[in-house]
């Protein structure tokens, strides 16, 4: 039914398939990249069933990356607009991870009190456009880039977690600050990964990492430069998107 406002594209060398529209939020390398981190992280808990929550999933592209890479994973998928969700159940459907992820509809800013306090971890690449900047006439476009309070997408998406549990983030690094802020009363042992688009340009995006009720020193990690001096993809992020996986443990 979506056929022609939307495209069919591959991730992980063709391993996992999805479909997005054509006009609107596209997935790009913050979420392969995100969901990469976040596959490394995992693997210390092979023998161990993570519940995991994707939080803003939009069609399903980070939950799709990590379902692939971990089989003992339990992802709840949430996102409160109707076409986004559509498309994300039929990428469930499409790559077989029904027993893997769950999509479901809600508002971040109005949780469901039986999500509070339940999963090991939470992923997000929240929207960071304020919400009068950067409008478009395409209104997916817009829900997926614009949000209405940063600060409060990122408290209420700590409330997920249990106690101990961590959160992955990817944002702008104008957004440090802010986010830190957020951050600091509920977590500790923060991870800082910075993205280079090349050896010239200073980092446009970071992941963070960060433990509820964490109380470790805060680490900058080395991060990875996109691209190199003639303009190619680098080998480091060439194995990070191909792989579906950054071994940073």
């Amino acid at each position: 039914m979506f056929s022609k406002d939307v495209t069919v594209d591959k991730i992980l060398r063709g391993k996992v398939s999805i479909i997005q529209f054509k006009k609107g939020f596209r997935y790009g390398f913050e979420a392969v990249f995100l969901a990469a981190f976040v596959n490394g992280f995992l693997k210390k808990f092979k023998k161990k069933k993570i519940s995991l929550a994707d939080v803003g999933s939009g069609v399903g592209a980070i939950s799709l990356i990590i379902a692939y890479k971990n089989n003992k994973i339990n992802i709840t998928a949430i996102e409160n607009n109707d076409n986004y969700l559509k498309i994300a159940n039929e990428n469930i459907i499409s790559n077989n991870f029904q027993k893997k992820i769950n999509a479901i509809k809600e508002d971040i800013f109005n949780i469901n009190s039986q999500l509070i306090n339940s999963f090991d971890i939470v992923v997000t690449n929240p929207p960071f456009y304020e919400y009068q900047q950067k409008k478009t006439e395409n209104e997916l476009k817009n829900h997926a880039k614009r949000i209405i309070n940063y600060e409060s997408w990122i408290d209420n998406s700590l409330k997920l977690l249990k106690h101990k549990g961590i959160i992955f983030l990817i944002i702008p690094t104008g957004l440090l600050e802010k986010t830190l802020i957020s951050l600091d009363k509920k977590t500790g042992s923060l991870k800082i990964f910075p993205i280079w688009p090349n050896q010239e340009k200073s980092s446009k995006r970071l992941i963070l990492f960060a433990k509820k009720g964490g109380s470790g020193t805060t680490e900058l990690m080395s991060g990875v430069r996109l691209f190199n001096n003639q303009g190619k993809i680098t080998q480091k992020a060439r194995t990070y998107s191909n792989n579906g996986i950054f071994n940073f443990l």
